[in-house]
């Protein structure tokens, strides 16, 4: 396979897996409290101990806790939990009266969902105390 050959075959295999994120992954933009945020992608069916440990290996440390800052502006723990999937977790929190969870990005985007991270170290040196979830939004 020449050089263009090879580059239409991953072209193709990365469109691919790209398209089929919506049906079989969630995508979270995990935010710590310095403003920094990146990218972590869940399988649907993966546990909340996995997203625990995704980050975890992602920024190298040790997770304090993840949360999520719910439709009242208080700050909603993920429980580490090693039962409960992410697909449950998320729908816990976009379904019924009170939405704590929303797309951050608008149509025709993919659906990002936010994630704040507490390292246990940096939130404490920030100037902007974690405890107040409403430091972004």
């Amino acid at each position: 396979m020449n050089r263009e050959e090879q580059k239409t075959k991953y072209d193709e295999l990365l469109a691919n897996h790209i398209k089929e994120i919506p049906g079989r992954m969630f995508i979270f933009e995990i935010t710590k409290c310095c403003f920094y945020s990146t990218f972590v992608f869940m399988y649907k069916d993966e546990r909340i101990i996995d997203l625990y440990q995704r980050v975890s290996h992602h920024f190298g440390t040790t997770v304090v806790s993840l949360y999520i800052v719910g439709a009242n502006n208080d700050r909603i723990p993920i429980p580490l939990n090693s039962v409960m999937t992410v697909k449950e977790f998320v729908n816990e929190n976009i379904d019924g009266s009170v939405r704590n969870m929303a797309p951050i990005y608008e149509v025709p985007l993919p659906v990002v969902y936010r994630i704040y991270y507490d390292d246990g170290f940096h939130c404490l040196a920030h100037p902007v105390n974690p405890g107040n979830p409403s430091i972004v939004t």
